[in-house]
């Protein structure tokens, strides 16, 4: 196995697609059974041997040992695959599972706590480099897609786990279901096999120095967490999170063990709770989180979780029964396992590996468990200080966590989206087309109306006889291009010579001499530039030219006139108009209604009729980039042109985030984002091996022509 793991480690990323879901499925399942069976047999086998007070210590005991667990797993992370890293976790688990089975038979309460302690530490690691591993084995985009998929597996598992240990308790003793568990850590192994392990490309050369690469991270994982803003409210929201989980289960616990006797009827009573939030989980995740991840976003589809706990646990303070924690307990589970994980999980799309391997397990698990001590002190606090009014006690810290819980949650959007764009703006250095395809994009548009071009505008000898000879309108109204030059070069100061100017913009000849003598008059004559801009009587050459002039005038009528030629009836000047109005955007700071740049984009997208012509998307990008923050817009429109899988789905998923839904549902089917989900990408070595040469290259060439130049 570590043959294999190394030689992913080298990056290369597996085939994504139905078939690795349905397996990634297989494994959640298998995972989230056995981890739902193992807090039955934990809680049941624990509340057999010793009293429901001393819960608080167990947890926190638990805690503290994990917290020594994450840090190793996050240097493991940091340097070998995630696939490797929890196949090894799980047959470790399943190994000491057996020991304890067999340590139950002569020393039950030593294996009780045990089993306790070993279930709080390998339970939070497995599921966070299980999640780690699924979340590397998609890019950001296809993740959304297969999230639903691998989300139900995991609470089909869940509700089998639960079924089949209720089943199991009338059967056998609570000690014996403990070889049950080491089982189905095996089929999960089994399971796992081949997801996340690379697949070389035949014919491909070995690897190559890193070029481009991200700099490996040589400071600790925890350093890292404390400078970015972003890693910390990750933290921060999963410590509340795990706060309010501790609080309620000792209330669900201690109401458990105060009703049913110990052993097997506990167990059993634990497991039909688990089965029946398993099965509530299930219906919720199949019908309801697709569609809020896509009504309501990450940041709303998070806040769920702690707005309905918020609620019970109100209700719970006030009332303070068996049903109505038992009910509270099993609304935080049945949320935090359907629509919380799913969003959760979607948060760490935008980071890099080398970043998100070894904070991973410090938020997933080590913030957990500080969470947990945090909850199982409050715990023994509010045991000491509320006495037999402790359940309420209880229900009050966890409304005012939970409270904060959703304070977190709802600055995740701003978040989430900034983290996209610096991960695209970190990966816009992976594609080495963009710029050909660029200056292609400018010829093909350029060449729209070159006949019309070839025929030289002339007035008639008797309207240029009209102005004084010598004077500069006279010499602009002349066909003398030497003439011409010379009356530009002293500059454009009125407007009758601007006038005399616009016509020789349709001049191949005289173009380059025209624009920079019209442009610092652009301010001054905003009116006649916008008028030869919209009239349909001015020749097209002059009109889209005319467009390249007004990104000078950095004044609200000239925005307004450009906009105006986003409506235009001919597709040349309109390309040219969302062209000079972006670079107007960008060096003036003028702002450009939003509803008017979707509709626009709205429009072309319709012209286009399903035909996802190369042009005309660059332009519907252009405008789509005056509506949002230009830089991430014009980055996501190479990406989807590009070779790199990766930041191909990044950028789709920023786009999905950032854009209304009809622009979206109209965009996407034009750059084959939507029917079915991405096709199966090449090994990110084989991406990068080929992406090192090109770069090189490209590089090379331009050094070359460079050198020639001086």
């Amino acid at each position: 196995m570590s043959s294999e793991a190394d030689a992913a480690e080298g990056g290369s990323s597996p085939e994504t697609g139905p078939v690795t879901a349905l397996r990634a499925a297989l494994g959640a399942g298998l995972l989230v059974g056995q981890q739902v069976a193992a807090k039955v047999v934990r809680d049941a086998f624990f509340l057999s041997e010793f009293p429901v007070t001393t819960l608080p210590l167990a947890l926190a005991a638990g805690a503290a040992i994990s917290l020594i667990a994450v840090a190793a797993l996050s240097r493991v992370t940091a340097r070998r695959h995630p696939g490797a890293v929890v196949r090894m976790m799980l047959w470790s688990s399943a190994f000491l599972l057996a020991l304890e089975w067999a340590l139950s038979l002569g020393a039950p309460r030593a294996a009780a706590a045990l089993v306790y302690l070993h279930v709080a530490t390998f339970g939070a690691t497995l599921v966070s480099g299980y999640w780690s591993l699924i979340n590397e084995s998609f890019d950001p985009h296809a993740a959304r897609k297969a999230m639903g998929t691998i989300g139900a597996g995991a609470s089909v598992g869940g509700v089998l786990g639960g079924a089949l240990t209720w089943r199991a308790s009338r059967l056998v003793r609570v000690p014996t279901l403990l070889l049950g568990l080491a089982g189905l850590l095996v089929l999960c192994a089994l399971a796992l096999r081949g997801i996340g392990r690379s697949r070389p490309a035949a014919g491909r050369p070995g690897p190559s120095p890193r070029v481009d690469a991200e700099p490996a991270r040589s400071e600790p994982s925890l350093a890292w967490l404390a400078r970015d803003p972003y890693l910390r409210a990750l933290a921060a929201l999963m410590v509340l999170c795990a706060f309010v989980e501790a609080l309620l289960d000792y209330a669900f616990n201690a109401a458990a063990a105060g009703r049913f006797a110990q052993g097997q009827a506990l167990a059993g009573f634990f497991a039909a709770f688990h089965t029946f939030t398993g099965l509530a989980g299930l219906i919720v995740q199949a019908s309801l989180v697709r569609r809020s991840l896509t009504r309501l976003g990450l940041a709303g589809t998070l806040a769920t979780h702690p707005l309905v706990v918020a609620l019970l646990a109100g209700v719970a303070s006030v009332i303070p029964r068996m049903n109505v924690m038992v009910l509270l307990r099993g609304a935080e589970a049945v949320l935090r396992n359907s629509t919380f994980r799913s969003s959760y999980e979607l948060l760490y799309t935008p980071l890099p590996h080398t970043l998100k391997r070894p904070a991973k397990p410090w938020i997933d698990v080590g913030a957990d468990r500080l969470g947990t001590l945090a909850g199982s002190g409050a715990t023994a606090l509010a045991l000491v200080v509320a006495g037999p009014h402790v359940g309420r006690a209880l229900a009050l810290l966890a409304t005012a966590a939970a409270l904060a819980m959703l304070a977190v949650t709802w600055r995740f959007h701003r978040a989430y989206v900034t983290a996209l764009v610096e991960s695209l703006r970190r990966g816009v250095v992976r594609l080495e087309q963009e710029e050909v395809v660029d200056s292609t994009t400018q010829r093909a548009v350029e060449s729209a109306g070159r006949e019309e071009a070839g025929r030289e505008e002339t007035v008639p000898a008797a309207a240029a006889e009209e102005e004084p000879k010598g004077s500069q309108v006279a010499d602009l109204r002349s066909s003398d291009p030497v003439r011409i030059r010379a009356a530009l070069a002293l500059g454009l100061s009125d407007a009758t010579a601007v006038a005399a100017a616009l016509p020789l913009l349709r001049r191949d000849d005289l173009f380059k001499d025209v624009v920079p003598a019209l442009r610092p008059a652009a301010s001054r004559f905003t009116g006649q530039l916008v008028d030869a801009l919209l009239d349909p009587a001015v020749d097209p050459v002059i009109r889209r030219r005319a467009a390249r002039v007004l990104a000078s005038a950095p004044t609200r009528r000239a925005a307004d006139g450009l906009l105006a030629g986003l409506e235009c009836e001919r597709f040349d000047v309109r390309y040219r108009s969302g062209a000079a109005l972006l670079r107007l955007r960008q060096r003036a700071g003028l702002a450009v209604p939003a509803d008017r740049a979707f509709a626009a984009a709205q429009r072309e997208m319709e012209e286009l009729g399903g035909h996802a012509d190369p042009i005309r998307l660059d332009h519907v990008f252009t405008i789509l980039a005056l509506a949002r923050e230009g830089e991430p817009i014009d980055i996501a429109r190479r990406a989807v042109r590009g070779h790199d899988a990766a930041l191909r789905g990044t950028a789709l998923e920023y786009l999905d985030q950032v854009l209304p839904a009809a622009i979206r549902d109209a965009l996407f089917p034009l750059i084959g984002a939507v029917a079915a989900p991405l096709p199966a990408r090449r090994g990110v070595m084989e991406v990068r091996d080929e992406l090192i040469r090109s770069s090189w290259r490209w590089t090379h060439d331009r050094s070359r022509r460079s050198s020639r130049g001086r």
